[in-house]
Formats: C-alpha cells, sequence, structure tokens
C-alpha cells in the first residue's frame, strides 16, 4: 500500500496546524501504551517527525473529527483538597448558641442602635413588671430611672487614666478638620437603666436563668401574654455586654418571704448560661439599701429592682432619641393600663444641666379595676402543624410513656371529647386505635393524623381565655391622657385567625390635647403600645378605609383619636421586635373597620347633638342682640297711643289671662299705667330669653339621655348644690350654666 507523507499546514490554518503539530510522546515499545499531547514548541519539527498514514483512511472524514481523533482533549490536573484543620478531611460543623446568635443579630429583638436600645430595654423591664403585678392581682406601681454614666465609669482605662493617643489629640484640636467627621468621632452616651416594681417577685434559684439565658421564661404556651420569647432582660444584658462590658444587678423578693434576693449577672454567650458573681439572700427587714437607687427596702417588700448600664442616646444630636420615644410610650401605656401608677426620673450626668435637663414624670392611676387574668388553653386543631404535632407527642411522652392515643387526643387539643376522639380515629384507619401507644406513632402516621383533624369541621375559639383591657378602662385612659370633646368606644366578638382567638377593642376620639389635626392613630396588642412601623400596621389601613365624612366628620381638620386593642393568644407581629401586625392578616383587619365604624356610628349623632346645642346658642345669641331694638320699638309704639281713643280700649285687659305669671301680670300692669323704663324692660327680656334657652337645652338633653343612657360624664358635669333641698347647678361643656335645676330631670331613666 502507498503511504505518502501529510503537508505541511500553512500557518493560517488553526485545526490543520493543531493537527501536524501531533507527535508521539513515547515509543509502543517502551510503554504499552502512549499518550500524544500537543506542544507549540516543536512546530518547526513537524515535517520531519510528521505521522505517516495512509490518505485513503481520510477520504471521507471532516477535518473537525479529525482533530478530535488525533488529538484527545487535555484532561486537567485536579486540585488537591484543602485541609480543613490539622491532620482533618472533612469539615467540622460548628453549633452556635442561641445568646450567640442574638448577640449577632440583636437588630431582631429592637436592639438596633443606642437609641433604640435604651428604648426597648427599659420597655421590656416595664412590660415584665406589668405582667408580675397582674399575676399576683397587685395594682402596678412601677418606678424608671435612667441616671447618665461617666465614661471613666462605663469603660474604665486599662492603666486607670486616659492614655494619650487620637481621643486626646481631638480634645486639642488636632482631630477632624470638618463638622460632621467631629460628629462622627464623638464619644458615646452611657446610662444605668433601673425599674422597680411591687410585683410577686422571682424565686431565689431561678433567678440566674431567668435574668441571664437567652430563651428561658414563664410565658412559653398558648396564652395572652405581653411578651413570648424569653429575650427583654437577657438582650439588654447582651447590650450591656457589648458596649460596657457590664452585668446586671437585680433585688428580688416573694411576697411572704423573709429574705431578699440579690444577684450581679453575667451571661456567657458561647454556652447561653448565666456568669453569676454574687447570688445571695438579705434580711427582709427594710435594712437593705439598694447600691444602684441609694433607697431602702420597705420591710416584708415584694417585687423586684433590675439594673443593667450600657451605651445609649437620650437626648443625643445624632441618631434615634430614646426620650421622646419613651414618653410617647408611657402615655400610651397609660391609656390601656389607667390601673398602673408609673413615673419616670431622668437624671443627667453633669450637675449643673440636672435642673435644667432633668425630667420626672408620674402617670397617676386613674382607676382600679384590673382585667381578669388570661388563661392557659390547650391547642387548638386547625392551628397545629406537623411540627407541633411532633412537640406534643415529645410532652406527652415525658408526662407518661405508656399514653395511648386516645388519651393523647384528649388531653393536647380544645374541643375533643371522647365522642370526637371515636370519629376521628374512624377517619385515620385500620393501624389507629383507642390504645394505640403514642410512642408507636411514627412520623408517616403522624403526618396523616395532623392531616385529617385539620380538615374536620371545629368550634370556634370563643375568647374566654383572653383579658381585653376592656371599654371602661380604654375610656378612662383616653379621657385622662388627652381629655377630648367626645369619644366612642365599641368591642367586637371574639373571632378566630389562624387557629388562635382574638378580640378587637376600638374607640374614636375627637378635640383634645396632644392631638394634631387629622388621625392619631394609637395601636396595643396584648395591652402594650405599639410605637414603630405604623405606616405598615394593619390599623393604619382600616383607619384609611373609613368613610369619615359620612359620620360628619372632617378628618383634615378635626383632631381625631384612632385607638385600637387587640389581644389574642398568638398576635401575628411581623418579627420577634412586636412593632406591628401585617395587614395582611384580613380576619383581623375587617374586626377593626368594623369596631371603627361603632365608634364612629356613635359619636355621629354625638356631633349632631353637638351642632344643635351650637345652633341653640347662636339662636340664644341673635335674640338678646334683638332685645334693645324690639324694647325701643315697643316703647315707641305705648308713646304713640292715645289713651282715650277707641284703639287703646281694645287693648288686652290684664285680669282675662289667667295662665300670666305674676311678674309678667306686674310688668303689664305698669305698662298700662306707662310707668315701666326701657331698661328695665330690656332686662325682663333678657331673662325670659334665658329661661326660654334653658327650657329647650334641658328637654333636648332628657331625650338624648332616654335614647343613650351612657351618656358621658364630659358631656354634663354635676356639681351638687345642697342635697337636703333637692336641686343642682350644672353647667356644659358649650358653656351653658343652670342653678335649681330639680333633682327629679336627673332620674336614672333621664339624663344620667
Amino acid at each position: 500500500m502507498q503511504e505518502q507523507r501529510l503537508p505541511r499546514p500553512l500557518p493560517h490554518d488553526p485545526i490543520a496546524a493543531r493537527t501536524a503539530r501531533v507527535r508521539p510522546s513515547c515509543s509502543a515499545s517502551a510503554r504499552g501504551t502512549c499518550s500524544s499531547r500537543a506542544d507549540p514548541t516543536d512546530a518547526p519539527q513537524v515535517g520531519r517527525e510528521a505521522l505517516l498514514v495512509p490518505l485513503h483512511h481520510f477520504n471521507m472524514v471532516p477535518l473537525q473529527i479529525l482533530t478530535l481523533i488525533l488529538v484527545p482533549p487535555v484532561t486537567p490536573t485536579p486540585k488537591p483538597a484543602v485541609m480543613s484543620g490539622k491532620g482533618s478531611k472533612k469539615k467540622k460543623a460548628v453549633q452556635r448558641s442561641p445568646a450567640e446568635f442574638f448577640a449577632d443579630n440583636k437588630s431582631i429583638a429592637g436592639f438596633d442602635n443606642p437609641g433604640k436600645s435604651t428604648f426597648t430595654a427599659i420597655r421590656e423591664f416595664v412590660e415584665n413588671s406589668l405582667d408580675a403585678t397582674e399575676e399576683g392581682g397587685m395594682l402596678p406601681n412601677i418606678q424608671i430611672q435612667v441616671d447618665g454614666i461617666d465614661k471613666s465609669i462605663a469603660r474604665p482605662p486599662l492603666y486607670g487614666r486616659a492614655s494619650p493617643g487620637k481621643a486626646q489629640d481631638t480634645m486639642n484640636g488636632a482631630g477632624p478638620a470638618d463638622a460632621s467627621a467631629a460628629k462622627k468621632n464623638k464619644d458615646p452616651s452611657y446610662f444605668r437603666i433601673t425599674v422597680r416594681d411591687n410585683g410577686i417577685g422571682m424565686p431565689h434559684n431561678e433567678v440566674p436563668n431567668m435574668l441571664a439565658r437567652v430563651l428561658s421564661g414563664s410565658k412559653y404556651g398558648i396564652q395572652q401574654a405581653r411578651g413570648r420569647f424569653g429575650l427583654g432582660a437577657k438582650m439588654a444584658l447582651i447590650w450591656s455586654k457589648m458596649t460596657t462590658a457590664g452585668e446586671l444587678v437585680a433585688y428580688t423578693s416573694q411576697r411572704g418571704k423573709k429574705e431578699i434576693t440579690f444577684c450581679r449577672l453575667d451571661i456567657d454567650l458561647n454556652k447561653n448560661e448565666p456568669k453569676i458573681k454574687v447570688h445571695e439572700k438579705l434580711p427582709n427587714d427594710g435594712t437593705v439599701v439598694s447600691e444602684v437607687l441609694g433607697k431602702s427596702f420597705p420591710e416584708d417588700w415584694h417585687g423586684a429592682e433590675v439594673s443593667v448600664m450600657f451605651e445609649g442616646n437620650w437626648t443625643g444630636n445624632a441618631g434615634m432619641k430614646s426620650r421622646s420615644y419613651l414618653l410617647k410610650y408611657l402615655r400610651q401605656l397609660a391609656v390601656i393600663t389607667p390601673y398602673a401608677q408609673i413615673s419616670l426620673t431622668y437624671v443627667p450626668l453633669e450637675p449643673e444641666k440636672r435642673k435644667k435637663d432633668g425630667l420626672k414624670v408620674i402617670f397617676k392611676r386613674r382607676a382600679e379595676y384590673m382585667p381578669p387574668l388570661p388563661k392557659v388553653v390547650k391547642h387548638h386543631p386547625k392551628g397545629v402543624g406537623l411540627v407541633k404535632i411532633e412537640e406534643l407527642v415529645r410532652l406527652a411522652l415525658e408526662r407518661d410513656e405508656n399514653m395511648n392515643l386516645k388519651r393523647f387526643l384528649m388531653i393536647s387539643f380544645e374541643y375533643i371529647t371522647s365522642l370526637k376522639t371515636r370519629e376521628i380515629i374512624d377517619s385515620l384507619g385500620s393501624k389507629f386505635s383507642d390504645s394505640l401507644p403514642v410512642a408507636n406513632l411514627t412520623q408517616p402516621m403522624q403526618m396523616h393524623l395532623q392531616k385529617v383533624i385539620s380538615k374536620m369541621e371545629w368550634e370556634d375559639p370563643d375568647g374566654a381565655a383572653l383579658s381585653p383591657a376592656g371599654e371602661y378602662n380604654l375610656y378612662l385612659g383616653i379621657t385622662k391622657e388627652f381629655t377630648p370633646d367626645m369619644i366612642a368606644t365599641a368591642k367586637e366578638p371574639a373571632s378566630v385567625f389562624e387557629g388562635h382567638a382574638f378580640i378587637v377593642e376600638a374607640a374614636v376620639s375627637v378635640g383634645g390635647r396632644n392631638m394634631a389635626a387629622g388621625l392619631n392613630i394609637h395601636r396595643f396588642a396584648n395591652r402594650i403600645p405599639l410605637i414603630f412601623e405604623q405606616s405598615s400596621d394593619l390599623v393604619t389601613h382600616a383607619a384609611q378605609d373609613v368613610p369619615w365624612g359620612t359620620y360628619k366628620i372632617n378628618i383634615k381638620e378635626d383632631k381625631i383619636g384612632v385607638f385600637v386593642s387587640l389581644v389574642s393568644t398568638k398576635v401575628p407581629f411581623k418579627g420577634t421586635g412586636k412593632e406591628f401586625v401585617s395587614a395582611d392578616c384580613m380576619e383581623i383587619r375587617a374586626s377593626v373597620l368594623r369596631a371603627l365604624k361603632q365608634c364612629c356610628n356613635q359619636l355621629k349623632h354625638k356631633i349632631a347633638a353637638k351642632h344643635r346645642e351650637r345652633s341653640q346658642r347662636d339662636r340664644k345669641k341673635e335674640l338678646l342682640q334683638y332685645v334693645p331694638n324690639a324694647v325701643n320699638s315697643v316703647c315707641a309704639v305705648l308713646e304713640s297711643v292715645d289713651p282715650t281713643s277707641e284703639r287703646a280700649a281694645k287693648r288686652l285687659r290684664v285680669d282675662a289671662d289667667p295662665s300670666l305669671e305674676e311678674p309678667t301680670r306686674a310688668l303689664l300692669e305698669r305698662l298700662q299705667s306707662s310707668s315701666v323704663q326701657p331698661a328695665e324692660l330690656i332686662d325682663f327680656l333678657k331673662k325670659n330669653v334665658e329661661q326660654y334657652n334653658a327650657t329647650e337645652t334641658l328637654q333636648f338633653m332628657t331625650e338624648q339621655g332616654k335614647k343613650n343612657q351612657d351618656l358621658r360624664p364630659d358631656d354634663l358635669r354635676i356639681q351638687p348644690k345642697a342635697t337636703a333641698v333637692g336641686a343642682f347647678q350644672f353647667r356644659t361643656k358649650s358653656g351653658l350654666q343652670f342653678s335649681n335645676v330639680p333633682r327629679a330631670l336627673f332620674s336614672r331613666g333621664g339624663i344620667l
């Protein structure tokens, strides 16, 4: 067979050049296999070492395929695996504690910056105090104190004195050139927050875990509660540790105990455990003095005092100022809890500023009625998922290892009776029975159980376990803090959202102090004020859906206060910061809208009554304005009449009308004799206008009282003049004053 050499490729043909540059890299005699690779450095020698192949073998083979055959792709050499540790080949999994997670993600719990952290820490302490006092059935008495702390105390220098450096150079004028840079380098402020209450206190052995172990608390379970995550006091301690390496100081004592527990705590972020520095008992005999406030505890004291020091912002130049938000929060808290007395004291660091910038505010108690305590309830079958089923199974086995399925269903869920368990087990199939041990429930069986009970028809929760603030407390709180001109309250019946009962209470006010023109929205969830993210909350969206003009309310000019309180065993907050409830919760939003419309409908009648009262006042003013002109006209007519004329003989005889009262009869007789003076007649007519106006007003208010038995004291303030006589003197808010009003007009079915 004739063999020919392949011609040397042209320089411009890359594929052919690639084929021609191929040469053997080894001999068949030396190795059993031979691998070929392209070597661009050998290109000039291709003519001498070219492969000899029969030409007719390539007549029908495309050049691209020929290239792939002669030049197989080069497989890259894999890089050696990087060792993660000394002598280890696998990457080791790292576990993080809850405390460490929340320390790195502190904004989740509301500790975004120094200003908001100051506000959030005080809010958490106050809400814990309210829970402790209400649980013990005691009227809350909460004291809050904020003290400015020197930097040398909050962050003491390493060697006992400030080291010369950038900070000292900045003080001497060698610092930033512009004002913005100086503002950024401004030294932070430090504060000590202390809250004392008269609650039930904490058990001695549980204090470290309750104050210095994240996700440890007593508020877990299906129950209406202000807090749910066990983060409040712990996050304040974590923020203190991150900014000042500080610690938490606590005094607490339970009712009837003869000792006070004193603790000084830190927290181990890696282990999520408390670091106990001091944990001792002190006598509860009135001799113990708080090292924080410098005040002694009274004998047989019960309650808690918690203090923590950290970086904050009270009224600084940059960032969020906690002072304004805190005052707003406490004012709204006084609205929803008028049975609590709360005092706030702020002591600046500089003594010369304490008189000017110091603050002491007391929100006094207005009522003594506290709502009943919320009850712990079992899970509603519609509100549980697979994860909750697994948790309930685990809790049931911890309670009784031999528990059967029937008993498990009855003790774990609401509305499951013995008869209902029979229906559920029949629906589950042949693998299930009353006596089936709960320990034998596999995950597929638990999934099937959850699917069956979620599709069945169940009664809605009745809301008996909830504890709303009450319309009475809501009315008193709004009246005390805002003194509105008119107010109306409403309460919606219990409804259900995602298997959890909720109740909505609402109030709408018109006028008052501390109110701006337009909508002033105040939101409460489980009796705590919501301050932030107002525009995203469902209450704001519901208030914007109300047709205010239909109810004679001018949304642009009137000062409208909107107050909505939501209580539930599970408030659907967005995030753990408890800042707002999403507007996507349509069932709750619809209930809020209905309650607001009820309030507006009540106000519509009150506004109409106000307009009628205003028109009566205007009519009285107009009548009094024309009295002098009318008297002058009467006097002119009398002077123009001739006593001897026939017209004068037809004048009305005084004795002919027996219905005339004695003063009127005497005045007419004097008019006949022309002995009355114009001034006397003017005074007489003015008194008659006043009497007529008073009669009309009393009649109108009596009719309104019959229509609305709950006429508010703000609409009519009554002061007894002489109870023995049985008459009153009173005045209305419009300015009308009445004297010697008979007691009969103020009967139960009348005005009051």
